[in-house]
């Protein structure tokens, strides 16, 4: 049913949402009433209003993505040296990872292994490295109540002032801001 065109919002909506979906505070009042009506609904009326709702989700202005990266790995075009280097990551991103070191391990010199993955993801290996530990640290900032220092050393950032620029530029706000906006978000339901 979501493959049909008609769909293609709420489809795009469900694709996004691996990654988490913040909606915005207004769209949170807005469609909390309907929701909690739907449990007196019976039938088609039901299905129409649960399509409409999410809809109106899909639709709605001011989303953010939670997190940076996805956890598949089509996106890799079924490289097993890529699946390697992403397995090792997800592993070991709180460590040090130097480039040295992953380049060794799928075979490659350091200058040929840069090249590579920045074919292969658009990224060069440090912004790649980079933008897993900030998915990792968006994930703890919302489901955990380490502090941001703590998150910060638990994702392989040895500077506190590093980790809060890096984390700013890919989601345009600071580890508290982000913390805050979401918490504000989980009052209101």
């Amino acid at each position: 049913m979501l493959s049909r065109r008609i769909f293609k919002p709420i489809s795009d909506m469900f694709n996004r949402a691996r990654f988490g979906i913040l909606f915005s505070r207004e769209t949170t009042n807005l469609m909390m009433p309907r929701i909690m009506l739907l449990s007196r609904i019976k039938g088609l009326p039901y299905y129409l209003e649960f399509i409409s709702i999410l809809n109106d989700l899909a639709l709605s202005e001011d989303q953010k993505s939670l997190s940076i990266l996805s956890d598949e790995k089509e996106d890799f075009h079924n490289s097993d040296r890529i699946k390697k280097v992403y397995d090792y990551i997800q592993e070991n991103f709180s460590k040090t990872i130097t480039l040295d070191e992953i380049s060794k391990l799928v075979n490659m010199s350091p200058v040929s292994f840069n090249r590579f993955i920045k074919q292969r993801t658009g990224k060069t290996f440090v912004h790649y490295l980079n933008d897993t530990r900030i998915s990792f640290a968006s994930r703890w900032l919302l489901e955990t109540d380490l502090s941001i220092g703590e998150i910060s050393f638990r994702c392989g950032f040895n500077n506190i002032a590093n980790f809060n620029r890096l984390f700013k530029q890919a989601k345009n706000t600071t580890p508290k801001e982000f913390k805050k906006q979401f918490i504000g978000v989980k009052r209101v339901l």
